[in-house]
């Protein structure tokens, strides 16, 4: 019998599905690494923890960063300064955003981004590809979704 993958039950939280395409990054498969990326949405002063973040705002958010572009790995001042200017681009679809950072479960590897709402996924993904990003984060009442930005394949698990 199998599970529901949309379930927000703590138990179930690593759980994985492929929503479409065959997620490939590299040659480990990297897609999974990001969806185990572990996110934090600061709003009003409070930092919130996914499923805190979409009660509160509501969904779907999606999450975008500037920093290490494609294969590039900048200094964290020129990742920062990408930063400003995504932040410049987002301004210009929404006054909805957010600062939040994602987070290697497994390291002390973490990037700095933005939450943001009023957007819909395609004009997402469009910004994510704009600043060279491999995929941008979707965050639904149930799910956290990793869609690529060259639109070939989505994974999702349930919220953490």
């Amino acid at each position: 019998m199998s599970q529901d993958p949309t379930s927000p039950h703590p138990e179930r939280a690593n759980e994985r599905v492929v929503l479409f395409g065959e997620p490939q990054i590299g040659a480990d498969g990297d897609a999974w690494i990001y969806l185990a990326t572990q996110i934090t949405i600061t709003v009003e002063g409070d930092e919130l923890t996914v499923a805190q973040a979409v009660k509160r705002l509501g969904a779907p958010l999606h999450l975008v960063t500037a920093w290490n572009p494609g294969g590039e790995r900048p200094t964290d001042l020129v990742n920062s300064q990408n930063n400003l200017l995504l932040q410049e681009t987002l301004v210009e679809y929404t006054n909805q955003i957010w600062i939040a950072v994602g987070s290697d479960a497994e390291s002390s590897h973490q990037e700095q981004g933005f939450a943001f709402a009023g957007v819909d996924r395609a004009t997402a993904i469009a910004i994510g590809e704009e600043y060279r990003q491999v995929a941008i984060f979707e965050l639904t009442e149930t799910q956290q979704i990793v869609l690529s930005c060259d639109n070939t394949w989505a994974v999702a698990r349930p919220l953490p």
